[in-house]
């Protein structure tokens, strides 16, 4: 039917029925009303579907004419509209305050962006002052630091096998003492536990000179006592070296009535000197170019260490700014479903609301007294009593169901303003 155009269903809250009347008053009037034009027609039940249709118009009329009923039905529109509304104002302001907050971070993390292209070409300008010659001094140390370490480490591997567990023979001069090319073969033969001992013994040495770098970068005088106790026990580890080497090589020239090899002897000892200053006076050498590239590596690496911090802060910004977005979008979607729920509000208090229960029973009531007249007045045979009366409860139903009432659970059907 045309009047059912533009209507929409929505679930409603419960609403107070206006009392303008007692109900039973109100029930009363629809059935003598029934009564009544039953009567005018004889219960003719074609009469029945126009009276019915004449019946909604009238009280569809009233309804949209009544205006403080409309007012008491539509109060909890309104109370939820208001609510709407206030929240709305206050998320929209939240979300102001997110999307400030967003460009605030990308207007960061361009700007860290930027730094890192321009501290390449000014590093001065953010406090870093780099030597331009650091880069040459470093690969030059390099250079000299990579054959100083394998001297040491063909040194003590040489000397530490000649001197723990070598056996001398007579041709052996001092040279041929403390450099042995076949150390790790002859190693190798003795045992794993020998060829493991004279193999990482150099990185005990390379250990320490690491440690003297370290220690370097301490503050304090308690940093020049742990220096010098290092190259105290290098200088002393050398010496027993020494001794050893020198020791076994004066045994094999040792004649009847010579005294016994001992410390005096080896501190007034050529060899034992050499010995010493062959593998200690390497080592200080590799200890201060090590020392020297670390500096100058750490030179050439402060740009470097820049940008590491700048990525590191630039990915803090990236995940705060994911976390930033996640909330806008959560927040947007809730703005956008209070907008339309705020729009379904504005058109149900534009347009009108229709009592479903309350018209079901007036109707009803209608229809009893158009039967009561039926079943007490009407002059007819009871057979054809019952048949009438079952024909106007169909054309009630089928009112009803024209109408599209019959499937409402709700107290009210609501029509929206016509767009």
């Amino acid at each position: 039917m045309s009047i059912l155009r533009n209507l929409s269903i929505l679930k409603t809250p419960s609403v107070e029925e206006p009392r303008n009347e007692t109900l039973y008053d109100q029930r009363l009037t629809y059935h003598n009303q029934g009564h009544g034009t039953s009567k005018a027609c004889l219960g003719n039940f074609h009469n029945l579907k126009a009276s019915l249709e004449a019946l909604f118009y009238k009280y569809e009329k009233d309804c949209k004419d009544g205006e403080e009923e409309q007012r008491q039905l539509k109060h909890p529109y309104i109370t939820e509209q208001k609510g709407i509304n206030t929240t709305l104002l206050n998320k929209s302001e939240t979300l102001g305050g997110f999307i400030e907050h967003q460009s605030k971070l990308e207007n960061q993390i361009e700007k860290l962006q930027q730094d890192k292209i321009n501290v390449r070409r000014n590093p001065i300008d953010y406090g870093i002052e780099v030597n331009a010659r650091s880069s040459v001094k470093f690969w030059i140390g390099l250079f000299l630091l990579l054959p100083i370490s394998a001297y040491i480490f063909i040194f003590y591997i040489s000397t530490s096998y000649s001197g723990f567990f070598r056996n001398f023979d007579p041709s052996i001069d001092l040279f041929g003492g403390i450099f042995y090319p076949q150390a790790l073969t002859e190693a190798y033969k003795d045992g794993i536990l020998e060829i493991g001992f004279i193999v990482f013994i150099p990185f005990v040495f390379f250990g320490l000179g690491y440690l003297i770098h370290m220690f370097q970068q301490n503050k304090g005088i308690l940093k020049f006592f742990k220096i010098g106790m290092l190259y105290v026990i290098t200088f002393l580890f050398d010496a027993i070296l020494a001794y050893l080497i020198e020791g076994k090589l004066y045994d094999l020239d040792k004649v009847y009535g010579d005294p016994n090899f001992s410390v005096s002897y080896a501190l007034t000892s050529p060899g034992f000197w050499v010995i010493i200053f062959a593998g200690f006076v390497s080592y200080l050498i590799w200890g201060l170019v090590f020392d020297f590239i670390m500096k100058e590596h750490a030179d050439r690496d402060k740009i470097q260490v820049f940008l590491s911090s700048l990525n590191a802060e630039i990915n803090n910004k990236k995940k705060l700014l994911i976390v930033q977005i996640a909330k806008i979008d959560t927040l947007r979607d809730i703005i956008d479903k209070l907008k339309i729920r705020s729009a379904e509000l504005d058109n149900i208090i534009d347009g009108f609301i229709f009592p479903i229960k309350n018209y079901k029973n007036n109707s009803s009531q209608y229809l009893q007294g158009w039967q009561h007249f039926i079943t007490s007045e009407l002059s007819m045979g009871q057979r054809h009593k019952d048949d009438l009366l079952l024909k106007c409860s169909e054309q009630y139903d089928l009112h009803i169901d024209e109408l599209g009432l019959n499937n409402f659970n709700n107290q009210n059907k609501i029509y929206l303003k016509s767009s």
